[in-house]
């Protein structure tokens, strides 16, 4: 995603079974490509993956501890950026065929969610225009 505009830059293959989200960026070719890169906590250390070191995630609260005024500032403008993220996969899960369980061959579900990212980004497009 694009954390500017909101547009879908790339969609990666999908695996079966559960799977962690920084496990799976580690494995794809994904973050070789975009400038920045900002993750939820499921990817925490992705400052460490990035190439240019440009990986953000929201910092935790120490265990027993209150959240540090410092650590509140950062995550308050995480959220501000991350909110763009979490509104253009709100935007592809309102199509019925990524929100449903998948019950076709697994080849055709990432070329069915990259044809609906497509339709996405014309949308965005669209309204900018």
């Amino acid at each position: 995603m694009d954390d500017e505009s909101g547009a879908i830059v790339d969609v990666s293959d999908s695996v079966p079974g559960p799977w962690a989200d920084i496990t799976l960026l580690k494995k794809s070719r994904l973050m070789k490509r975009p400038p920045t890169g900002i993750g939820d906590l499921g990817y925490v250390g992705i400052g460490e993956l990035h190439p240019t070191g440009l990986g953000a995630a929201p910092r935790r609260k120490p265990r027993g501890k209150e959240r540090p005024p410092a650590g509140r500032k950062y995550n308050r403008a995480f959220r501000r950026r991350r909110i763009v993220v979490e509104h253009a996969i709100g935007r592809l899960r309102r199509f019925r065929a990524v929100a449903r369980v998948n019950r076709h061959p697994r080849p055709r579900h990432a070329v069915r969610v990259r044809a609906i990212a497509g339709l996405v980004n014309r949308m965005l497009k669209h309204r900018a225009s």
